[in-house]
């Protein structure tokens, strides 16, 4: 029997995840506590508008999270104005859009940090690399560096979701596309 931080059968890893949202994240998470030597690799390729993201999947960076998160600052701005049948008096001044904007960035980056170390804490290495197979047993992984490394796993878990297809002769920047995860 092996030990439970030596990976069976001599590969780099017991298992290696593609993806790093919801899915990815909790797989890997599981497999850890298992005692399974786990590694999540995790790259977005940036969108034709050149949107990027770190950990947690569309849902967390440009999904669900964030159009949450703006939909409660559009709430609080009618709350504040329905207050004052209720007795308070405030004002509002108006909304400031780029701070609305650095909030929830801020917040979907804090959620990316947590998730790192959350990972970490969990003993699963994190790489920020692009994957494709080479074979049943090894993937190489590309850095945005374009650095090429080869990694072994008993088993992979695909769960990198997916990413709306465009069509060329439409100018990217009229498309506006959403997280299907909250249909």
């Amino acid at each position: 029997m092996q030990p439970d931080n030596e990976p069976e059968g001599g590969f780099d890893y017991d298992l290696i995840v593609l993806g790093g949202g919801s899915g990815g994240l909790a797989a890997s998470k599981e497999a850890a506590k298992h005692g399974k030597k786990v590694a999540v690799f995790d790259f977005v390729t940036p969108s034709p508008q050149g949107s990027k993201w770190g950990l947690g999947g569309t849902c967390v960076n440009v999904g669900c999270i964030p159009k949450k998160l703006m939909h409660t600052a559009g709430i609080m701005g009618a709350s504040v104005t329905e207050s004052r049948t209720f007795g308070w008096e405030s004002s509002c001044e108006g909304h400031n859009w780029p701070r609305m904007v650095e909030g929830v960035q801020n917040h979907i980056k804090s959620l990316n940090w947590a998730y790192k170390s959350t990972l970490r804490d969990e003993k699963v290495v994190y790489k920020n690399e692009y994957a494709t197979f080479v074979d049943p047993h090894t993937i190489e992984g590309s850095s945005k560096k374009g650095k090429k490394t080869l990694y072994t796993a008993r088993r992979f878990v695909i769960a990198c979701g997916g990413r709306p297809k465009y069509d060329a002769s439409i100018k990217p920047e009229l498309y506006i596309t959403r997280c299907l995860c909250a249909i």
